[in-house]
This record gives structure tokens, C-alpha cells and sequence, in this order.
């Protein structure tokens, strides 16, 4: 028995000898292979579809794909599959759906076909219609397809609606609003095309048709734009949803001591806006706060041991006001493009707005804007507009902005342009824009809101009011400024008075850009063509002065009529 367990020994140390050896760094290498070949499974199917170079299953027939017919994209392996080649039941549809779960053969743990359709949100039918159309456009030999929402998506939605959702038909015309609210706000899906009159042109952002992809792991829309046609939504206790702010997920700035920062927060950069910062969007509005040294009760609720760790109550701060009349950081659409100086603005893609950091109510007030750049097919509406004039949109889109052309020299107010002056302007020509508004009616509206009542969320280490728009609530509410007048100037000529009895509200300087336009504002006190008709205009740069007397008198009366309702925090 020692001899055959000794034969065994030896026949095992001959084997391994016959073997080579494998080096440390072989094994190096097979750990790295293994990683990664692990990293690939558990990478998603349309992820791998995403990344360059990869390749990815096609149809059981072998044949590319064919864009403009029914394809089905598969869950598990990311391949494309012609509807017909499939078993799939897909019933009443049309190419590039996106609400639907698919996997093939291959990858069904049955092997065979599942499919299911889901319902088609209302934004998500309005892509399929502008995907369809463009796809369209396309055979036929249009490079960039522009769509009008009267002539050509509106129709297309209703002609096809059962093709596209289970939804029930839209019985009453406000959805032709809806519409066109919906591509307004996807300016990642969506670009707006200067129009020539009344009408609105849209266009897809992303021209390739080939990454519009099913919502497989939260995508919709073009593949790797995340949630970008979902509605951001949180369920609660009882299953429903409701609607979030853009930072409800973030805490309230809790009381802290700091000795050394009686203020409560962070120190802000040269001009007095952080550089990391909420955009308004999304139906929600953020000021800038800063800590009220002198409201009520501040130095008890710092001391209060009970009150550490909870919310900073919204009335203990108040809105900041800015030392300049400045381009807005927060208070434009994302794409536009602003200089360090906060004084010159370029423009990306449709049409986009921004507004000034100071507003004005009453008053005879200018500024100016010199145009710097404006090539082919560019276009700028300079004017006036109010906080919940549309971003997303040409100033002078809705009834809260008023604004003077490039292009033909027309004046537009609620997306109707008449004819102001037989020219436009264009590169190197310097516009000026006068307003005169008289004292709001209602004596409650002489001075601005506090925001003190509105809750507090914190961004990035800094503290901001939140509001609600609630725009239909504000239209119904307008009321014309009996007496009011725009006036616009070109090069020190004045081209006349543009509007009269405009809304009453806050006006802010407005700078709307369509395409690579770039722009410079100069708020004053020294204009290169100042009003010589206008003799008791003030220059907008004294908007930011006036505005920190105005905020302080408002602060002081909420803390009078509310110092019965205070907390003592003792």
C-alpha cells in the first residue's frame, strides 16, 4: 500500500511538471478578464447597445434595420426585430413607440417571444407624432425637419391617436395647448423654430432616429436621455403620485451655531450668486436667501436646544438682493450661454430667454443691448417681460412679455406680431427699450413679495425661497396698466411707441436668442444712445438700489402685521 501511494505521489509530480507555469503576470491579466467579462453581464442591454463598438444582435433575419416600419427592441440582448419576423401581437402601433417590453427568443426564459405594451403618456404620444414626421421628412429629402403644431402635428396626433395610446380621445380642444406646452418644456427633445408670423415650428433636437429606444431601465425618448419624457413624480403612503419640486428630496437648512457666521451660511462669490445654483423650471421659481439680522426672535431660536436640527422657519430670512443690475444666473433657460461679467449672452439651438436680476414695478426706466453676432439663420427679441414669461420660448411668446424683433423690425405680445417699423437690426446696431409704468391699482402690490411665508430648501450649501407657478391663476389676474407705454429705439432713433396699457406686474429687461446670436446689455447709468425724448427715465442699474429699500420696507411690514403670530423658541 506505501508502494502505490508512493507510485500516485510520483505520477502527480510528473503531471505538474509537464505543465508550464503560469506567470504572475498571466494571472494578472485572467483576474482583469474575468472583471470585466463579469462587469459585461451585468451591464444593462441598453447600455451595452450605447457603448461605441459594441456589437449588438439583429433580426432573425439578418436583415439591418428598417427605419419608418414597426421594429421591436429586445430587453435582454439589445438587438432590433422587424414586427413581422416576430410572433409579437403588437395591434394598433406606430414605428419608434417607446412604451412597450420586448424580449426575443434568445433571451425570453421560456424561448419564446414576450411582449408587452404599456400605456403612452401624453408626452410620450407627442414624440412618437414628431418621430414619425420626421422620419418621413427625411425619406423624402429634408435635411433638418421643422413641424408646424396647427398644420402638421396636430393632425398627425389626431389621425393616428388609437395607433399610438389607449387613451381616451381628447374630446375638447384645450389638448392643441398642451401640445405645445409639452415640446416648450423639453428643450433636450425639442428645439422651437423662429416664426414668421403667428405660427410655432418644432424640431427634434436629436435628428438620429436610431436611438429612439423602449423606456427599458427608466430611458425614454432618444436612448441615453434619462426620464427626459417621464413627469417627475413621488408616490406617497396611499400609492398615488404628486407632483415634487425640483428639490423636495433635499433637507431644509437646519439651524447650526457658528459663532463666526452669525448669517448661517456660506460666503457668496464676487458678484453675489452662487456659481452652482437652481435653475427656474419645471413650474417652480428659487430665490436666493440670505439670514434677516433683523427679524424677530432670530437670536432665541439660534440659543433654542429644542429647536436644533429642525427647519429654519422661512420668515428669519429673507430674499437677497444683489448690489447690480445683472443678466439672472438662475432666472434663464440652461442653454443660453452667459459671460463671467454677467453682462453679454449667446444663444444654442431654438429659441430661449433671459431675464435681468432686477425687476421694476412703476416708473420710467432704460437700457440698452447692443447686438454682437448674428449669423444666418439667427434671430433676438429684445423687450420686457415679467417672472413667469416663459424661458423656453421668444420673449413675447405669452402675456407676460412684450418684445422688439430682429427680423423685420415686428413687435410681438402673446405670439402676435404687428408691424412696428419698416426695418429690423442686426449686427452692430445698439437697441434701446424704454418703459414707463404707473403705480399698480391695488396699493398691496406697491412693493414686492417677502417670500417669508414660502418654504426653504437648500442647493449646494446655500438657502432658497420656493414658489409655484401658477400661471393660469396669474393670467386671469392681469390687469392692463392704464397709461402704460413701451418704446423702443434703434441706434438713438426712436422707433416709436410699441405697446400701451401693458399688464401690470414686475418688469424685467429680456433677452431671447434663436440660435448662435450673442448679445451685450448695458443697464447704465452711461448709454451709448441715451432717450433724448425721455427726460425723467432712470437707468435700470438704479433697480438694484431701489430694490433693496423696497425688500427692506416689505420685510419690515410682514414682521409688524405677523409679530402676534411669531414662535417666542423658548
Amino acid at each position: 500500500m506505501a508502494d502505490l501511494a508512493g507510485d500516485k505521489s510520483n505520477t502527480k509530480a510528473r503531471e505538474s511538471e509537464k505543465k508550464p507555469k503560469e506567470s504572475s503576470a498571466e494571472s494578472a491579466e485572467k483576474v482583469e478578464m474575468e472583471r470585466m467579462e463579469t462587469e459585461a453581464a451585468e451591464q444593462s442591454p441598453a447600455d451595452q447597445a450605447d457603448d461605441e463598438g459594441s456589437e449588438v444582435a439583429t433580426c432573425y433575419c439578418g436583415a439591418p434595420r428598417k427605419l419608418g416600419s414597426v421594429e421591436l427592441m429586445c430587453g435582454g440582448c439589445g438587438g432590433w426585430f422587424h414586427s413581422p419576423c416576430t410572433t409579437a401581437n403588437v395591434g394598433k402601433s406606430l414605428p419608434f413607440m417607446t412604451c412597450y417590453q420586448f424580449y426575443c427568443k434568445n433571451c425570453s426564459q421560456t424561448t419564446a417571444e414576450s411582449f408587452t405594451k404599456k400605456q403612452a403618456t401624453f408626452s410620450q404620444v407627442v414624440y412618437q407624432a414628431m418621430a414619425n414626421l420626421t422620419c418621413t421628412a427625411q425619406q423624402e429629402g429634408e435635411d433638418r425637419p421643422e413641424f408646424s403644431k396647427d398644420m402638421d402635428i396636430i393632425p398627425f396626433i389626431e389621425k393616428n391617436w388609437d395607433n399610438m395610446t389607449s387613451m381616451t380621445r381628447r374630446t375638447k380642444l384645450t389638448w392643441h395647448k398642451t401640445v405645445q406646452n409639452t415640446m416648450m418644456k423639453e428643450p433636450e427633445l425639442y428645439t422651437v423654430i423662429p416664426d414668421e408670423g403667428n405660427e410655432a415650428y418644432f424640431a427634434l433636437v436629436n435628428q438620429d432616429l436610431t436611438k429612439i429606444a423602449p423606456a427599458y431601465d427608466g430611458r425614454a425618448g432618444p436612448s441615453g436621455t434619462q426620464g427626459a419624457l417621464e413627469t417627475a413624480t413621488t408616490a406617497n403612503r396611499s400609492g398615488r403620485t404628486k407632483r415634487r419640486g425640483a428639490f423636495d428630496s433635499l433637507p431644509v437648512y437646519s439651524n447650526k451655531k457658528n459663532k463666526n457666521d452669525p448669517g448661517g451660511g456660506p460666503k457668496l462669490p464676487p458678484h453675489g450668486y452662487p456659481l452652482e445654483h437652481p435653475f427656474n423650471k419645471d413650474g417652480y421659481r428659487y430665490y436666493l436667501a440670505e439670514a434677516d439680522t433683523h427679524a424677530p426672535n432670530r437670536q432665541a431660536f439660534d440659543d433654542s436646544t429644542e429647536m436644533a436640527g429642525k427647519p429654519i422657519p422661512g420668515y428669519l430670512y429673507r430674499v437677497f438682493q444683489g448690489a447690480q443690475v445683472l443678466l439672472s444666473m438662475h432666472d434663464r433657460a440652461l442653454q443660453l450661454k452667459l459671460s463671467d461679467d454677467r453682462l453679454t449672452v449667446s444663444g444654442e439651438k431654438g429659441y430661449a430667454m433671459i431675464r435681468a436680476s432686477h425687476g421694476v414695478l412703476s416708473g420710467q426706466w432704460y437700457f440698452e443691448v447692443t447686438v454682437n453676432e448674428l449669423p444666418e439663420p439667427s434671430a433676438v427679441r429684445v423687450g420686457w417681460s415679467q417672472p413667469l414669461g416663459n424661458l423656453q420660448a421668444p420673449c413675447g411668446y405669452d402675456k407676460f412679455s412684450y418684445a422688439y424683433r430682429s427680423r423685420k423690425g415686428s413687435a410681438f405680445h402673446q405670439s402676435k406680431g404687428h408691424h412696428y417699423c419698416d426695418q429690423g437690426y442686426g449686427e452692430g446696431d445698439t437697441i434701446g427699450f424704454y418703459i414707463s409704468l404707473p403705480k399698480p391699482t391695488d396699493r398691496k402690490k406697491w412693493l414686492p413679495d417677502t417670500f417669508k411665508d414660502r418654504p426653504l430648501v437648500k442647493f449646494k450649501s446655500h438657502l432658497y425661497f420656493e414658489e409655484k407657478d401658477s400661471v393660469s391663476d396669474a393670467e386671469k389676474a392681469l390687469q392692463p396698466a392704464t397709461g402704460s407705454q413701451m418704446i423702443m429705439y434703434k441706434n438713438g432713433e426712436c422707433r416709436g411707441v410699441a405697446f400701451t396699457d401693458v399688464f401690470e406686474g414686475m418688469y424685467y429687461p429680456a433677452v431671447s436668442l434663436y440660435k448662435a446670436a450673442t448679445v451685450t446689455v448695458n443697464f447704465g447709468p452711461d448709454f451709448k444712445h441715451p432717450p433724448t425724448d425721455q427726460q425723467d427715465y432712470r437707468p435700470m442699474s438704479e433697480a438694484a438700489d431701489q430694490a433693496m429699500v423696497e425688500g427692506t420696507l416689505a420685510d419690515l411690514l410682514y414682521h409688524v402685521e405677523h409679530q402676534d403670530k411669531l414662535p417666542d423658541f423658548v
